[in-house]
């Protein structure tokens, strides 16, 4: 299993719950720290089913994917879960993968998680409401229980309001607030220039902020 860690914690405005707090600044950029070639080299041994490449690629990039599944998801465990599919997914396909840098692994990794986030949610849909599950991902001992209860409709709130953005508004908004990408990022993670994904993240927020004012009522 990936890391346990807190989940999406909303504040005041769009922008911060998305983001969530500064304390999860240690699951951002983690494959970054490792160069090109060496990346590239671990991509082309895991191609050839190599254990070791394979486990490096797994430790690096399961931070980012945890990340990006979490908030799209309610639950510590559901969010492990989810990733961990993604991992198995990708490593059932990895002898065709193509890419052959961190941006394209992370990429493939991403289009993989996109269609298990889905195919999660259909299920959640499809089974009867369950009771609050003890591990939600905003529990937080000093705060009190009504405050708890305020920040849990906030986190779902969010999560509802993404939804209902383009596909491709949600992937900027993810990527740029909860992965802490910046612009060129995204823009390379996504096959775009800069400007348009500057240009789909200002329409994002726009759409966020009206669909949850109009949630507020």
């Amino acid at each position: 299993m990936g890391p346990r860690r807190t989940g999406l914690r909303p504040a005041s405005h769009v922008d911060e719950r998305v983001t969530g707090d500064a304390s999860r600044e240690q699951y951002k950029g983690v494959l970054s720290g490792a160069g090109d070639d060496e990346v590239a080299g671990w991509i082309a041994r895991a191609r050839a089913f190599d254990a070791g490449a394979w486990d490096r690629l797994y430790q690096l990039a399961f931070p980012q994917v945890y990340r990006y599944v979490s908030v799209r998801v309610r639950t510590v465990g559901e969010a492990e879960d989810v990733a961990e599919e993604v991992f198995l997914g990708a490593l059932q396909t990895v002898g065709s993968l193509r890419a052959t840098s961190e941006i394209g692994f992370l990429a493939w990794l991403f289009q993989i998680a996109r269609h298990k986030i889905a195919d999660h949610l259909r299920r959640q849909y499809r089974r009867p409401t369950e009771p609050l599950d003890p591990e939600l991902d905003v529990s937080d001992p000093a705060e009190r229980p009504e405050d708890q209860i305020v920040r849990l409709d906030e986190v779902q709130a969010v999560r509802t309001a993404l939804a209902e953005l383009t596909d491709e508004q949600r992937e900027v908004i993810v990527m740029k607030f909860s992965l802490g990408y910046d612009n060129a990022r995204v823009a390379s993670v996504l096959g775009k220039s800069p400007g348009a994904i500057n240009q789909l993240q200002h329409r994002a927020l726009g759409a966020l902020r009206r669909i949850l004012e109009r949630a507020g009522g």
